[in-house]
C-alpha cells in the first residue's frame, strides 16, 4: 500500500494479513493497515461489509 489506510467492520468477519501476522476483525473493529506492507483481505462465512477510510494521497500530486 503506498498509504496507511483503516478499515472498520460494519457487518460480518475478516482476515487481514500483512508481513507483520494476520488480523480477525469483527463487527465494530476497526483495523489499521501499514504503509508500503502488502495487504491480503479475506472474508470468512457470509463475507462481510466494510467502511474503508484511506488518506487523500492523490491531492498532493494535484497541488502546486
Amino acid at each position: 500500500m503506498a498509504v496507511a489506510d483503516t478499515m472498520i467492520v460494519l457487518e460480518g468477519r475478516l482476515s487481514v494479513s500483512t508481513g507483520d501476522g494476520t488480523v480477525t476483525a469483527g463487527t465494530g473493529d476497526i483495523v489499521c493497515m501499514p504503509k508500503r506492507q502488502s495487504v491480503t483481505i479475506a472474508t470468512e462465512g457470509e463475507g462481510a461489509l466494510t467502511a474503508y477510510v484511506t488518506y487523500p494521497h492523490w491531492a498532493e500530486a494535484h497541488e502546486g
